[in-house]
């Protein structure tokens, strides 16, 4: 009797829980539940009791997009002006001057404002990671108001 058979059970593997699924402490599958409540069986849950839904979004996603994206924004935003400084030596102080300075208000003030709304937004979702959506959100209140307000130091000075 060279070969042995494996055990059959929850403990062996065949059954109910073999298929991949989430299964609960006794071996049973999440489906099978006879509640039907699978949050307590949640990988991302680990038991805290929650009573709110397992995710947020599509199953299986980790991570916060948004958080992420309030981020990417704020690089692009970062870029630009990046950009904008070191080029904006090089325009003659004419008309093309004044509207160089007024198309990089616009793009500020329109990124400014997506990273703000984006950081906003994340961190409201409460999904970790929270820290990408806290810097699209510093970043973006701050260029957002400096354009602000020099867009309205531009207008006081065209009256004069």
């Amino acid at each position: 009797m060279s070969e042995t058979t494996p055990p059959s059970g929850p403990a062996s593997g065949s059954g109910p829980s073999s298929t991949g699924g989430p299964t609960s402490a006794g071996g049973r599958s999440a489906a099978s539940d006879p509640t039907g409540d699978s949050r307590a069986t949640s990988p991302g849950r680990k038991g805290r009791g929650s009573t709110g839904p397992s995710t947020s979004g599509s199953a299986g996603q980790k991570g916060n997009p948004v958080a992420w994206t309030a981020l990417l924004v704020a690089a692009v935003l970062t870029v630009w002006q990046a950009i904008y400084s070191l080029t904006v030596v090089g325009v003659e102080a004419s008309r093309d001057d004044d509207m160089y300075t007024s198309v990089s208000l616009f793009v500020t003030l329109v990124l400014g404002l997506a990273a703000l709304v984006l950081g906003i937004v994340s961190i409201a979702q409460r999904r970790a990671p929270r820290w990408p959506g806290l810097v699209g959100l510093s970043v973006g209140t701050y260029a957002f108001i400096i354009a602000v307000f020099s867009w309205v130091g531009g207008l006081m000075n065209a009256g004069a």
